[in-house]
This record gives structure tokens, sequence and C-alpha cells, in this order.
């Protein structure tokens, strides 16, 4: 018998028929064997079982009939697979096919589906960059009218003023304050008052931070008068703005003047559409929101690049985000001057109508002015 060369095409159809079963079969979860688990393991002898118990063989019409990609694959490579996996008695070794699929396809987990965080880099420079630890807390113990001396004497049963630096980090998050100070600020705030064996002096500490609205020694002076700490005291931890160059404030400027014109020449309210986003009412939206109040309100020419620039004077949370609408208000539509005295008069507190004062405290007439 004489050798008798057979033709690569068959075989370049043969790899891409059995490649594109192995694909179908990863890709839809099919495993092969299964589907002829009927023929091959089936409990009860069954005259259509032809070959041993758990032989990995069947017949070529049970093969064909339970074949599971018939839509999928031509009847053609069904019959050239059947052609290369018959046996010399006339079946089907489905399970070498099934071997031979497996060594292709991975059997490992797929991967977990996740999203890296990737952050785009931040270049700008904001205002609280500029003050120290100190002065943020000051501002947040302000603020949030909390003190701290009698919450580090907790952890100093001995009254030496003194505790570690995990006892402060403690103290920081029993008042809520932690989330306020970053890694930075905590670990520029603990050298500054920190003896040579480690411990933290937090007596001097809090004297620091009540400087602002405790005056020591007052009891000595007894006509002393002291203020109370305003808006201006917290106004270091509560607004964080990006600092602008000179070039980009002359811009602003520039562009401010521009709507505040058309605001007043064509007498546009700009405080509803703005208020109508706010839906916590606490004074910001974001970005977006402001671009299509804008919008819809008159201002369809105001560019991308002029909505950057003014976030970057009224976002004042440390984000790009959160923009400051009342602030924008103010600068554009400047009330009145009896505005301002009207809303003043409207919101304060009820006062009833006091009688004339005829006659001062010696009995004499009060002349009208």
């Amino acid at each position: 018998m004489s050798f008798k060369p057979k033709d690569f095409d068959e075989e370049d159809r043969f790899m891409h028929a059995l490649h594109r079963l192995a694909m179908l079969c990863k890709t839809r979860g099919v495993n092969l064997k299964n589907e002829y688990a009927d023929f091959d393991r089936a409990p009860v002898a069954s005259p259509s079982r032809t070959n041993s118990y758990m032989g990995g063989k069947v017949t070529k019409n049970q093969f064909i009939r339970k074949f599971p990609f018939k839509k999928e694959m031509p009847t053609e490579d069904i019959e050239l697979l059947a052609d290369k996996y018959m046996t010399e008695q006339g079946d089907i070794h489905f399970m070498a096919m099934h071997n031979d699929i497996s060594e292709v396809t991975s059997h490992e987990a797929p991967p977990f589906p996740k999203s890296d965080l990737i952050l785009k880099p931040d270049h700008s420079e904001w205002s609280q960059s500029r003050i120290t630890a100190v002065d943020k807390i000051r501002s947040k113990a302000v603020e949030k009218r909390v003190r701290l001396y009698e919450h580090f004497q907790d952890f100093d049963p001995l009254r030496k003023g003194f505790c570690t630096a995990s006892q402060v980090k403690t103290v920081f998050t029993i008042l809520n304050l932690a989330k306020d100070i970053g890694r930075v600020d905590f670990e520029q705030l603990i050298p500054m008052y920190t003896r040579d064996d480690g411990l933290f002096g937090y007596k001097d500490f809090c004297a620091d931070v009540d400087r602002e609205f405790c005056v020591p020694n007052l009891e000595r002076d007894p006509l002393a008068q002291t203020s109370m700490p305003d808006a201006s005291s917290t106004m270091a931890a509560r607004r964080n703005k990006v600092q602008l160059t000179r070039d980009r404030l002359a811009q602003w400027n520039s562009l401010e003047d521009r709507i505040r014109s058309k605001v007043k020449k064509n007498r546009i309210n700009l405080l509803p559409a703005l208020r109508d986003m706010d839906k916590t009412n606490n004074g910001h939206i974001t970005v977006n929101q402001f671009y299509r109040a804008m919008i819809a309100n008159g201002f369809p020419s105001l560019s991308e690049e002029e909505v950057v620039l003014l976030s970057s004077i009224y976002c004042d949370l440390g984000t790009h985000l959160d923009y400051n609408y009342v602030d924008f208000m103010k600068s554009i539509d400047v009330p009145d001057e009896e505005v301002e005295i009207a809303m003043a008069q409207l919101q304060a507190p009820y006062q009833g109508d006091n009688p004339a004062q005829y006659f001062d405290a010696r009995g004499k007439v009060i002349r009208m002015s």
C-alpha cells in the first residue's frame, strides 16, 4: 500500500472548525462531553448504546443529532469533525474531541470586572495649603463649638499636660475633626508640640486653639470687653478656593463685567433658576447645573473655558465641582441699598410698637428733632 498525501486545504478547514468549536464552547459555557452523557453513561441499558459503558463513543447519527452548534456551524464542518474522530468501527470518539478542545480552553475563573480609580492630576494651588494645621483646627473648633482640653484629660489621669500621638488622633476622631485634618496636616502638627521623649503637649496646643474665643485670666479684669467670633473666624476652614494669577483675575473681572452688564440691561433674574438646582439648600450646585442654568437664561455664548474660569473663583469647598451660586449672585446682581434695608427689616425679629417718649429721665420735655 503506497503513501497517499492529503490535501492541506482539508487540514486547514478541520483546524478552523475545531478552533471555532472550542471558542463556541468557551464563550457559551458548553461542556461537550455532557451533551452525549445520555448515550454514553446512562445507568439503564438501552439498544441505542452500541458501545461500552463510559467508553466515550457514540454513533455518527447520535453525534450529529446532539451536536450543540448546528445553527452556528455549517453541515460540512460538522461532517468533517465527525470524519476526523471516527474509529475503525464507524463510531465517533467524542471524548477525544472534548480533550482536544479542553487543551485550548482555560478553566480558570474569568477575571473580576473592576474599574481602576485614575485621578486626574490637579495642579491648582488651594487657599488652605497656605494656612497651618493649628489654624485649621482652631477654625473648626470655633465653628463646631467643641472643647479640646477635657477630652485630652481623659487620657492624662495625672494631669501632666502630655499624651501620646495616637491619643491625639483618637481625640480628633471623637470630636469629629479627623475628617478635616489630613495626614500631611497631622504630621505637621505633631512635631510642633512634641517634647524629646515623644509625648505631645496638649496643654500648650489647647491654649493656642482656644486663643480665638477664650481670654486667659479674664476674671482679673472685670471691665474688659471681649468680642465673639464671627464668620471670618471660621472662614479659613469653611472655604478653600483656588489661588489665581493676576492675568486670570483680570480675565475674570472682564467676564463678570460683561455678565453684570447684560443682567442689568435685560433684567435677567438668575436666582430662581439657580435655586431650583439646589435641592439641599446649601448654597452650592454643580458646575454642570450652573452651566445649564446660564444657557437657559440668555447666556448661550458662554463657553466652557469661561465656565472653568468662573468655577475657579466660586468653587470654594476644595473641589472643582461645588459652585457657590450665592456669592456669584451677590457679585453679578448687586441689590440696591433700599432693598438690603428692606430685607434686613423683613428678617429681623419682631418688635412691638413702643410709645413715644415725651419726657426724659428728669421730667423735661424732649424736643422734636
